[in-house]
């Protein structure tokens, strides 16, 4: 090779920097800057929950000045679309063209799987809502974390509870949303079921972005069950408990969304819809905590209605990446996610600590019942916490074997 004379580098330098390639200007760039990225569903079956989690994300940012660690945050978005090879694309698209280190999102876990797989090609932070075992499960690897309960830590809390209350509610028909998420949280509410001697009279499994629920209730009613629980999301309940209602089947019987959204679902509803309904979730805005306390009266300040599980989760995700952040003294993927590994502090729905073997967050989770209307005290008053549990997925059950290598 030969040897370059100091005129040919100081050409070379001009030329790049020309073309606004010039290499010290994208160290300085990358010193200065973090880029992370929300990715989100503007559009597609959980289009309806994008910006809200785009909300949550931007308050928890917006707290820190959008700085960490003396650095500028750079807060991208994309729309995922509610689809796993649009996500995909997105995401690789923002670390490749935005240089993204940070994943908070997408909110399917369908499409959240196939996301984390681009995280563990590409070597970036990916912190997860939840729904699906499988990121904290079988295919669990040291890039991608799970911010929402454990199916199993909601399936625990919300069958011992609903049985306390109901112990002769012993039929049960499940309608099932058939995608990664349903087909946990249905498993372990068979798996802890059988603890109460529940009788699982028919599970019906439905597409996401269901419309025509008609078929599902009458093949229930048929069933004669004690409760029917739904295991679906968004949009996909709402039309289901409307059904249900419209049939004539609640509130005679009781209703458990047994995965909700919370406020984003229940507003939705009437309130004679709502009556006997049961609530489980991550999140429910009267948490008696001091950070969901602040939460909840800075988003009602700035939104007009108090938060639901969607918000609160892109806004406690994003905060205990933070977390983690501080903890490692440092913006670089290697020390954060090490840092994030054991990270255990008190935040927005209590003690929350991360698994280091599973990067599971161990945590509370939620379940309310609804409230009469001649009850309510506001509009917004949907329903009390009955209980919390958190319980932890049990050793013999856990399918991450090996979290692997950096």
């Amino acid at each position: 090779m030969s040897e370059l004379t100091r005129r040919d580098v100081l050409k070379l330098g001009g030329a790049a920097a020309a073309a606004g390639l010039g290499f010290p200007a994208v160290l300085r760039a990358q010193a200065k800057e973090i880029p992370m990225l929300g990715l989100w569903s503007f559009t597609g079956a959980f289009s309806d929950v994008g910006p809200v989690l785009d909300r949550g994300m931007k308050m928890a940012l917006d707290e820190r000045g959008m700085k960490i660690q003396g650095k500028t945050i750079k807060y991208i978005t994309r729309d995922d679309e509610t689809k796993a090879g649009s996500a995909t694309r997105r995401a690789e698209e923002a670390i490749d063209a935005d240089g993204v280190k940070y994943i908070i999102g997408p909110w399917s876990s369908g499409v959240a799987l196939a996301v984390s797989e681009v995280a563990k090609r590409k070597k970036t932070f990916h912190y997860f809502s939840g729904g699906t075992e499988d990121i904290s499960g079988a295919r669990c690897h040291r890039y991608s974390f799970q911010w929402a309960a454990s199916p199993y830590t909601a399936a625990k809390t919300v069958v011992d509870t609903f049985m306390r209350a109901n112990p002769k509610a012993k039929r049960w028909h499940l309608l099932v949303a058939d995608y990664a998420f349903g087909w946990s949280v249905e498993k372990y509410i068979k798996e802890v079921g059988k603890g109460h001697g529940i009788e699982f009279v028919g599970a019906d499994r439905h597409p996401l972005g269901e419309r025509e629920f008609s078929n599902y209730v009458t093949k229930a009613a048929a069933n004669k069950p004690d409760v029917v629980a739904m295991i679906n999301f968004g949009l996909d309940a709402v039309t289901g408990a409307r059904e249900i209602f419209n049939f004539g089947l609640t509130p005679k019987v009781p209703l458990i969304l047994t995965w909700s959204s919370g406020v984003e679902e229940l507003v939705q509803l009437n309130p004679e819809i709502r009556e006997n309904m049961w609530v489980g979730s991550n999140f429910y805005y009267t948490a008696d905590t001091p950070v969901a306390k602040e939460f909840v009266k800075n988003y009602q300040a700035k939104f007009g209605g108090p938060p639901g599980y969607a918000p609160a989760a892109a806004y406690g995700m994003t905060r205990m990446m933070l977390h983690a952040m501080d903890k490692a003294k440092s913006t670089e993927v290697p020390d954060v996610i090490k840092a994030c590994e054991g990270l255990e502090v008190d935040d927005l729905v209590g003690r929350m600590r991360v698994d280091p073997k599973t990067h599971q967050t161990l945590r509370p989770y939620f379940f309310m019942r609804c409230k009469k209307k001649d009850a309510m005290k506001n509009p917004m008053d949907f329903a009390d916490i009955v209980a919390t549990g958190s319980t932890p997925l049990p050793a013999e059950y856990a399918a991450c074997k090996d979290i692997g290598t950096l």
